[in-house]
């Protein structure tokens, strides 16, 4: 599954980053492997996210959002 797959509200732990063109930008942003983000707006038709990641809300387009492999929280 990946980023841009969840829906507002929902949460995972990132398992990793495709490489490409945006990976060091997402690494930096803190979307490494063993992250929680939660999807806390979806913008334009789901074609911009804002996710939260350690504390903070980052902007991602749904394409770069489609480069970062989750899992999702299991329900308690």
């Amino acid at each position: 599954m990946h980023l841009a797959e969840l829906k507002h509200g929902e949460k995972a732990t990132v398992l990793g980053v495709a490489q490409g063109e945006a990976y060091c930008h997402l690494c930096a942003l803190g979307l490494n492997a063993g992250a929680e983000v939660e999807v806390v707006r979806t913008l334009s038709r789901r074609t911009v996210l804002i996710v939260r990641v350690d504390g903070f809300d980052i902007a991602l387009r749904g394409e770069t959002a489609s480069t970062v492999k989750i899992r999702m929280e299991s329900a308690l």
